[in-house]
């Protein structure tokens, strides 16, 4: 769901970097108190993985692209800052190499796709883990996915009428292409998330158990597998 550059109104893209640029200060401070080595291996092997997935995207009209996110799969096992740095990382190296997205418009993508994204997926496994695993990690994907695309076309529509149509994109033509897209984008991520989950389930516990990075949670010590 990237959003290009030129599509934006600058207000709107301004508010977009404001709000991401307070989430990555916060994330940063999170992360610089409570990671560890095994922690940061790890999320640079989800960051190429999900670098791939995300790079399978295509056109859903009115300027923007769908793909996989891979917010709630980062989120799920190292929690939500982790989650959210993974993202912003590859969004930046997208932006900046592959022209996927752009400069102006990163803020408004970094706050849709990494800071939404993995909060929303944080907050629905949390809330479904206790009564059924399985059951939440898909649902935080799916949500994940899906409410990402909401704010991008609730973005757009405000682009479209504060400029007088200058710039964004009619609500009409936003809503229905974001969120109708997604809504299958959504079910194909929550997929493969609880696929690639049960699988590390199974070959490396461990891995699930670690300490998710959390603000109010202190890390514990993990403990590896025999």
């Amino acid at each position: 769901m990237h959003i290009p550059d030129g599509l934006m109104a600058p207000a709107v893209a301004a508010f977009g970097w404001i709000i991401a640029i307070g989430f990555l200060a916060l994330t940063m401070k999170v992360l610089n108190k409570k990671i560890n080595d095994r922690q940061i291996t790890l999320m640079a092997v989800l960051s190429a993985g999900i670098f791939v997935a995300q790079m399978l995207n295509f056109p859903i009209g009115g300027g923007t692209t769908g793909h996989l996110i891979g917010a709630a799969l980062a989120t799920v096992i190292l929690g939500p800052f982790a989650g959210i740095l993974i993202i912003t990382v590859i969004l930046i190296i997208q932006a900046l190499v592959f022209g996927d997205g752009g400069l102006t418009a990163l803020g408004l993508n970094i706050l849709n796709m990494a800071v939404i994204g993995c909060l929303v997926a944080w907050y629905v496994y949390r809330a479904l883990r206790r009564a059924n695993e399985k059951a939440a990690v898909f649902a935080a994907a799916f949500a994940s996915v899906f409410v990402a695309a909401l704010a991008a076309a609730v973005e757009l529509a405000v682009s479209h009428s504060i400029s007088g149509g200058t710039y964004g994109i009619a609500g009409s033509i936003a809503f229905p292409a974001m969120t109708i897209y997604h809504l299958f984008i959504g079910i194909g991520e929550a997929i493969i998330t609880s696929g690639v989950v049960l699988y590390i389930a199974r070959v490396s516990p461990g891995m699930l158990r670690m300490p998710k990075l959390t603000f109010l949670n202190r890390p514990k010590e993990v403990v590896p597998d025999a």
